[in-house]
């Protein structure tokens, strides 16, 4: 016959080895580049966002300052003694007030660096009195009684304000309105029985004229956030833009800003994405912040893609290479080992020694060498094996005609034995014939009870002649006589038991004495007990020990002993596990017990220790 053609491949093994590898350099390739691009742009967007953080805060220190003196003034009228007396005492005449009070503090407030940005400086003592500073007055109306309840802070019901909004000054004249940050703070006696006010209007361009230095770039604008309010600062004035409510969670913290106060959102202006930074200024929960659209924080990736690109290449061409080297350095030693493992399969086993590279397939090589070897070895094996068969089915042909000839010998006996009236010679032959008739044919090694105990019956009808009917064998059946039928015992687990209770037990006291076997069944697992005993002259528990551990070096006739009895142990274990085997009960003088444990039925057998040999 010829040899049937190979069947095409759709892929070799050298088709997929350039192709993992080219895929592996792609893979590399790109992880590297999206690895890289991915470090760069944190890295950049770190460096703006603390670049950018790093002027907010140098601009918002001056912005700090002037706030700081602006406090400084309403904490000094609040604390002075002069001033606050002045204030709170209603006995003072108008004039006297005017003439003590309104140098003092006139004093104080042109010797402020900000005090240009203080738009209106009132001072409102517990009588009504009025005193007004800042540069707003010249285009004031006249404040009295009866209108300074307009400004915010100061109508009545309404508590004390600073740096919380930016409202228009109700008091201005007509033209251009003004628009200030007022704050409203009162004085009161210790026994709370007198109060005056304090009010100031600061103007937004304390916050843009900072700011006018301010370098802007990429579509960047700078915000004011101030009571709850976000302020655009353009062209020299603070644009509500609503309340910093519309603005999401903060990021967590991730190492981008310098300070850990400061506040970075990702949020959106006019339908645009955008990153804002927001800096404290550290009074009055006021924040300067700057709006980065996100163009202008991924506009220096663009500078990466043509490095990223190159770098890509280089990679690509690296693969290709490699795989070209792969390709030449696998192809030849996988076209030698095809074309040798081609000639095994048609029955070279050969060796040959050009395939044993110093290399991984080399090692193949040297595998397939050693399997031609090996191949050879066993088809020499299995021609004398065949051989040494042929010879063994001869030998066993013979052996079936000598034990056929032994029974017809025994018979013969047996029957002249019963012409001349010896029926004791008959009936030993009888059971001896029986005996050999089991060991020579029997093939089952797992064997009734029914069976077991007819096997004993004929071995102790050979030994009660033989002492002359001094023994006594007594087989207590169980109650439930299917057990005799379902339960299966190794063959020959009895009589070695009870030819060692006649020996070594029965005899050393005179050969008289009594065998006696119960059969029992175990309500809780299905189990069978089988209880041997003897009136014998029993064992101390150090034989006992040495029994069950197995032959050991000791006396020819003890060892014997001993062997006889751990093989029928051992064989149960080995029939039906571990769990089952002899348990000896022996007192010298009294004689000895050996319990057996069986599984109930063969279906037991095989569940305990796997179906059953020679079943």
């Amino acid at each position: 016959m010829g040899t049937a053609p190979d069947k095409p491949r759709r892929f070799g093994i050298q088709a997929r080895v350039l192709g993992l590898a080219l895929l592996f350099t792609l893979v590399a390739a790109a992880i590297v580049t999206a690895t890289s691009a991915k470090n760069v742009s944190d890295q950049l967007r770190r460096a703006t966002l603390q670049s950018t953080e790093y002027a907010l805060q140098a601009a918002s220190e001056s912005i700090r300052q002037d706030i700081g003196e602006i406090d400084d003034l309403v904490s000094w009228c609040v604390s002075d003694p002069s001033v606050r007396t002045s204030m709170l005492t209603g006995g003072i005449p108008s004039a006297t007030f005017t003439r003590t009070v309104y140098p003092v503090v006139s004093n104080k407030y042109n010797s402020m660096h900000c005090s240009m940005y203080i738009q209106r400086f009132l001072m409102l003592s517990s009588t009504g009195r009025i005193i007004m500073l800042g540069t707003a007055s010249s285009h004031s109306k006249a404040v009295n009684g009866d209108n300074v309840g307009l400004l915010p802070g100061l109508g009545e019901g309404e508590g004390p304000t600073q740096w919380e909004q930016l409202t228009d000054d109700p008091l201005m004249q007509s033209g251009p309105r003004l628009q200030g940050i007022p704050i409203a703070r009162t004085v009161s006696s210790r026994d709370e029985a007198y109060s005056a006010r304090i009010y100031l209007s600061v103007s937004p361009a304390l916050i843009t004229d900072a700011l006018r230095q301010f370098h802007q770039e990429d579509g960047s604008w700078l915000c004011w956030i101030m009571g709850g309010q976000l302020y655009r600062v353009e062209g020299g004035e603070l644009a509500c833009l609503g309340g910093t409510d519309q603005l999401p969670q903060p990021e967590t913290d991730r190492g981008d800003t310098l300070d850990a106060g400061t506040l970075l959102y990702d949020t959106q202006f006019d339908g645009a994405d955008c990153s804002m930074v927001a800096c404290p200024l550290g009074v009055h929960g006021l924040y300067l912040a700057r709006v980065l659209p996100d163009g202008a924080l991924r506009q220096p990736l663009s500078l990466l893609l043509s490095s990223a690109m190159t770098s890509l290449a280089v990679l690509l061409v690296m693969g290709v290479v490699m795989a070209l080297l792969l390709h030449r350095v696998v192809d030849i030693p996988i076209g030698a080992l095809r074309r040798r493992i081609g000639a095994v399969g048609r029955g070279d086993f050969t060796e040959d020694p050009s395939i044993e590279w110093r290399h991984e397939l080399g090692d193949v090589g040297r595998g397939i060498n050693e399997l031609s070897r090996n191949v050879s070895s066993l088809m020499e094996k299995r021609l004398e094996d065949e051989k040494q068969r042929l010879d063994l089915e001869y030998r066993m042909l013979q052996n079936q005609i000598s034990p056929h000839f032994i029974y017809n010998t025994l018979n013969s006996i047996k029957w002249m034995a019963t012409i001349q009236h010896a029926p004791g010679v008959a009936e030993m032959v009888t059971a001896l014939s029986r005996l050999l008739k089991s060991v020579s044919k029997g093939t089952q090694r797992l064997i009734p009870l029914e069976e077991e105990f007819q096997l004993l019956e004929d071995y102790f009808t050979i030994q009660r002649y033989r002492y002359g009917g001094t023994l006594a064998l007594e087989i207590y059946p169980p109650e439930d006589r299917t057990l005799l039928k379902s339960c299966l015992i190794p063959r020959f687990t009895l009589q070695p038991l009870v030819e060692n209770a006649i020996f070594h037990g029965i005899e050393p006291k005179g050969g008289v004495g009594r065998v006696e076997l119960a059969v029992e069944g175990l309500a809780g697992d299905g189990g069978v007990r089988i209880r041997l005993s003897d009136d014998g002259v029993g064992m101390e528990q150090g034989q006992i020990d040495r029994v069950l551990a197995g032959p050991g070096a000791e006396g020819e006739e003890a060892a014997f002993r001993h062997i006889g009895v751990w093989n029928v142990h051992r064989l149960l274990q080995l029939s039906f596990g571990p769990d089952y085997g002899l348990r000896i009960q022996s007192e010298p003088g009294r004689g000895t017990e050996i319990t057996i444990r069986l599984p109930g039925s063969a279906g037991d057998c095989e569940t305990q220790h796997g179906s059953a040999p020679g079943r």
